[in-house]
């Protein structure tokens, strides 16, 4: 996979300073902060709720992790959002778009949100867009399988695991995609190395 798309884009986590392939799946592989939208690697969190220290405060700006109201939330993701946070602009794209988490439903602006996350290169993004015009959303976005091929293709060539997975299948059903065996083998397998599902 690398050989042929480069090296998958990496952060290193925070605290163990192990790199994340933030991309490939990021609800398996990170924990996400909306605190401050920063995120450790999932076995970081392990680590600290075993201990003795728990997982009471954000471990890297040191708000409380209190159950906070949905309302609270959506404030708190909308301000990363407009600071440029590419998880966080997808996250408020996705609400806004279905009116859920504490956002009202405002389709087109929750498109503009998902489309700046997309302009960043962050494959969730992408491979939302792709499924929101494989299906249309009523006025704003016409259905074009070919645009949804380009984003879905993009999203699985930056190493996001749930868009090999759609390809894989694609390919192998011969659905938007011409029947290729050994392409969906190859991009099953890329997903499972990707988070082992």
């Amino acid at each position: 996979f690398e050989e042929i798309h480069g090296a998958l884009y990496s952060e290193p986590c925070l605290i163990c300073l192990e790199d994340i392939h933030v991309h490939a799946a990021p609800s398996v592989l990170m924990e996400l902060f909306f605190c401050c939208g920063g995120f450790i690697c999932k076995s970081c969190v392990r680590n600290l709720r075993e201990s003795e220290l728990g997982l009471d405060n954000c471990p890297l700006c040191r708000e409380p992790l209190a159950v906070t109201s949905a309302a609270d939330d959506a404030a708190q993701i909308m301000t990363l959002a407009k600071r440029g946070v590419f998880w966080a602009q997808r996250e408020v794209g996705r609400f806004m778009i279905h009116g859920s988490e504490g956002f009202e439903k405002q389709a087109q602006t929750g498109l503009e949100w998902l489309k700046k996350a997309a302009a960043q290169d962050y494959p969730p993004a992408l491979f939302e867009l792709s499924t929101l015009h494989l299906d249309g959303l009523k006025s704003l976005l016409r259905m074009s399988q070919e645009k949804a091929n380009e984003l879905l293709l993009k999203a699985a060539n930056l190493g996001y695991a749930l868009a090999n997975t759609k390809l894989a299948a694609n390919y192998l059903q011969g659905d938007g995609f011409e029947k290729n065996p050994d392409e969906a083998y190859f991009r099953a397998s890329v997903a499972f190395a990707l988070d082992n599902t």
